[in-house]
């Protein structure tokens, strides 16, 4: 047992060598320079050695992904400690996605990179394992909404499923997010902070749901600041300065 033991961890070293020098070209030289042959060459590893743990270098980035969307899973649920009513806490999640983007700019460029045909080409065994991180993920998203409705707040009484409405927030925040990572510059659409405009537009989407509390019936500049205050007050001095609460609206 002792052995195998020993097999093990060494196994799991030689993986996070593999994988701490892949994210390194990964960023540095993007997917298309991003090969076996290089990866194996500065991990000092044999490919052979590698195959054993990733079939192909999209397997690798998959690990990464993996690695990255728990990190941000973790910033998410931290949201759920935020006391108030469910708008408020899912608020208080699109801050937790926003520290987790600007403050750990290359995790969130390894998860807009692990898309559609860098998932095709991996392994089912890595596609299961980021799937079900992401599954986690949104169904924190659920049941903000879920409480929501069974408080009254949201009422979804003209056939929409809590299910339709947590696809919208969650594409208005991810999409805005890839969108603000891109090269496209914000300045093309006249938008002076991207971060501020996608939090108007969750807040112009909840209201279309008739999400109580609406817009207009609290300070959410007030309801933001406790958030970063009481929930993230380290992310939150770190982004946006000490003593700054009101982050990029002070």
């Amino acid at each position: 047992m002792a052995s195998l033991s020993l097999r093990r961890r060494e196994k799991l070293e030689r993986e996070s060598g593999i994988l701490r020098v892949a994210r390194e070209l990964l960023l540095e030289s993007g997917y298309f320079r991003l090969t076996m042959d290089r990866i194996a060459e500065l991990s000092e590893c044999p490919k052979g050695t590698i195959y054993q743990s990733f079939a192909s270098k999209e397997d690798i980035i998959l690990a990464l992904a993996c690695r990255s969307a728990e990190k941000r899973h973790t910033f998410m649920r931290r949201a759920l400690e935020f006391r108030g009513r469910a708008r408020e806490r899912t608020v208080a999640m699109g801050e937790s996605f926003s520290l987790f983007s600007r403050l750990n700019l290359e995790d969130s460029r390894i998860l807009h990179t692990a898309t559609g045909p860098i998932r095709e080409k991996a392994s089912r065994l890595r596609n299961s394992a980021l799937a079900r991180i992401e599954s986690e993920t949104v169904d924190t998203l659920l049941v903000l909404l879920k409480e929501a409705v069974d408080a009254g707040d949201l009422p979804l009484d003209d056939g929409t499923t809590i299910e339709e409405v947590a696809f919208g927030v969650w594409a208005l925040v991810e999409g805005g997010f890839t969108v603000i990572e891109s090269d496209l510059p914000h300045h093309a659409f006249g938008i002076r902070n991207p971060f501020t405009n996608v939090f108007r537009v969750f807040n112009a989407l909840a209201d279309g749901y008739g999400w109580r509390p609406l817009f207009a019936e609290q300070d959410w500049e007030h309801t933001l600041a406790e958030v970063r205050r009481t929930v993230f007050p380290v992310e939150a001095q770190q982004l946006y300065g000490e003593g700054n609460w009101h982050g990029d609206h002070a």
